[in-house]
């Protein structure tokens, strides 16, 4: 793993190199050698990769580790090389001090924003900014503290006076070994990935015990931190996920008071958790969060009840957007109290939610006028009462969802067409009972209408088509899978009108042909995504239409022709010219080859092809017995 760009306070590409012996006996150790004269000189690069270069020194007891950077170095750190155990070299000529000393401040700042970088990373991907250190026996001979860094290349360092240097875990350190006893108490650098809630440990038993703070953090590293302001650091931990900002609060005390803080928590979304989630922890949220919590999913969570929405929607005022879609236990208690308390809601998620009755949607037409977004699909106990009631109170309503309620009937549309013109989405997929006459008095009065769902909705004749051609140009997605009463004077009045299409689901609309394809294709130039499936009178000319359309050659990507009888390898060598063609389904396409595929993938190498090829039929049996089972039987 890599940490971020500009994260090691060493150099951005600069080379470093150790070497121990030839210093001036002014500079200060901190620890004295009774062995050999030669020592070892240890090169860094700016990547840390650790090759190590054995050097000759002059026989002195006081090892002197010394840094030399190449390049622009940071000479504002000088004026400590001479109270601590390692001296700091740069490169240049010494008149360039006093210009050095003036932008030390610049590269202190530097310093600060690069180490808080790298704590960052290394906290969201490891769940801790504790570095590894070395053993007591080898910081005594090299006198400096060596620190391995989590994020694999390096974290800041903010004085020199601490002796602290930070390079790549997968660095091989050399210290000096001057005896044979110095060479049994040299221990190689160990690195240890550690979790959210660990932190990174030495192997040797023999560890030098640098201070820590809560969960292991140097107090050099707390101290750098919280030179930023309290401002800075809020802004960055509102960017991180609900896990990440779990790991930052188990950094150390400093980082858990602010990742904890309600202003973090503007955008919950506890999914992956759902099974764990129960009501406690939503009430602790949102005790917590209260007036900062803005959006909130508890999708799935279907431990969750009424209590803890009551509790919820008390202490979080400010939430826009909430999503209980799946939780099973609630009831019109729970959206009783939202509706009172969450009066800024804008967007609410209640799919799945089966004891949701009319009443709810009562209380949100009430308590919630800035609603925008609803969706109630498979909530069976919604009627053309509550529909009513919603949209009367809810004017501002632009997306509604009714997928499966088979209460939902013409008066319910009429009444969204009536009270909310500013309708752009409307879903009403399988709400069996819709006719044309709702849908027509929708595409008049909504002329914003973007995306319409009516799949299953059987009773749909041409008239619907031709009144959203009429009023409807924005329409971009259309979705009537299973209105077997379309035909191609339906479609010819989209081509015609609606040019900015780009998804239809035209599935089990059987009695479209070729001539519906060839006016698409020259109607709708943005067409993305087309499903033809089980459409049985669409042959390779209807195709072949298609592709010479203007949307065919860099626009078409999806194309499904499941269950067309008439399909044939030559539709495949049309598609060929389908540049940005990147699925296409073939399930049941009984005259489609092998042969055929391998050739549409050698031109198109990036595209995914489902298909399917029924056993061979069994040759039929002229002597003998007549088998028990079938060959498809005997596969089954």
């Amino acid at each position: 793993m890599f940490a971020p760009s500009g994260s090691s306070s060493i150099s951005g590409s600069a080379s470093a190199s150790f070497s121990s012996g030839s210093s001036n006996s002014s500079s200060s150790s901190s620890s004295t050698g009774t062995g050999a004269s030669s020592t070892n000189s240890t090169s860094v690069s700016g990547s840390a990769s650790g090759s190590a270069e054995r050097g000759e020194a002059n026989n002195n007891h006081n090892h002197n580790l010394s840094l030399q950077l190449n390049g622009n170095g940071n000479s504002g750190n000088n004026s400590n090389s001479h109270s601590s155990s390692s001296s700091v070299i740069t490169n240049g000529n010494n008149s360039n001090n006093s210009h050095n000393n003036s932008n030390s401040n610049n590269n202190t700042h530097t310093n600060l924003i690069s180490g808080f970088c790298s704590s960052i990373w290394r906290s969201a991907t490891f769940g801790s900014a504790t570095p590894v250190v070395v053993s007591a026996s080898a910081a005594a001979a090299a006198t400096a503290s060596v620190s391995v860094s989590a994020s694999g290349s390096g974290t800041a360092m903010s004085d020199c006076s601490s002796s602290s240097l930070s390079v790549s875990p997968d660095a091989s350190a050399c210290l000096p070994d001057n005896d044979d006893e110095d060479q049994q108490q040299r221990q190689p650098l160990q690195r240890s990935e550690a979790s959210s809630t660990d932190s990174y440990l030495a192997q040797d038993s023999d560890v030098a015990q640098q201070p820590q703070t809560f969960l292991g953090a140097t107090e050099l590293d707390d101290e750098l931190i919280k030179q930023l302001p309290k401002e800075v650091l809020l802004r960055v931990f509102s960017y991180l996920d609900v896990v990440s900002l779990c790991r930052c609060a188990q950094v150390c005390k400093y980082w858990n008071v602010l990742a904890l803080d309600g202003s973090s928590w503007q955008k919950i979304n506890l999914f992956d958790f759902q099974r764990d989630i129960e009501g406690p922890v939503i009430e602790n949220i949102s005790q917590r969060c209260r007036g900062f919590l803005k959006s909130l999913s508890l999708r799935g969570c279907q431990s969750l009840g009424d209590q803890s929405v009551r509790t919820l929607a008390n202490h979080c005022h400010n939430i826009e957007h909430l999503d209980l879609s799946e939780c099973k236990k609630i009831t019109d208690i729970s959206t009783q109290s939202i509706s009172r308390y969450c009066t800024k809601l804008t967007a609410i998620n209640l799919d799945s939610c089966s004891n949701i009755t009319d009443n709810s949607l009562k209380y949100l037409s009430d308590g919630c006028p800035n609603l925008m977004e609803i969706n109630v699909s498979w909530c069976h106990l919604i009627s053309e009462n509550g529909v009513e009631a919603l949209a009367r109170g809810c004017v501002k309503l632009r997306k509604f969802s009714s997928k499966g309620c088979k209460q939902i009937n013409d008066n319910a549309i009429m009444c969204l067409a009536k009270y909310c013109p500013d309708i752009m989405v409307l879903n009403v997929h399988s709400c069996e009972t819709i006719s044309d006459s709702s849908i027509r008095q929708l595409a008049a009065k909504c002329p914003k209408l973007q995306k319409l769902c009516v799949s299953k909705c059987a009773d749909l004749t041409d008239l619907s088509l031709m009144a959203l051609s009429q009023h409807n140009h924005l329409l971009n997605t259309l979705e009537v899978s299973g209105c077997r009463n379309f035909t191609d004077i339906g479609f010819q009045a989209l081509g015609r009108n609606c040019k900015y299409l780009e998804r239809m689901d035209l599935e089990e609309c059987n009695q479209i042909t070729d001539l519906t394809l060839a006016h698409l294709a020259t109607g709708c130039p943005g067409l993305e995504k087309l499903t033809l499936s089980h459409c049985e009178l669409i042959t390779d000319d209807g195709i072949r239409h298609l592709t010479t359309g203007s949307c065919a050659a860099e626009i078409l990507s999806v194309l499904e022709l499941d269950n067309c009888p008439l399909i044939t390898d030559r539709t495949l060598e049309h598609l060929v010219s389908c540049h940005n063609l990147q699925r296409i389904e073939l399930f049941d396409c009984q005259l489609i080859t092998r042969t055929a595929i391998r050739k549409l993938k050698n031109h198109l190498p990036n595209i995914k092809v489902h298909a399917y090829f029924a056993p061979g039929t069994p040759p039929a049996v002229t002597s003998g017995q007549r088998p028990r089972y079938c060959r498809c039987c005997e596969i089954l």
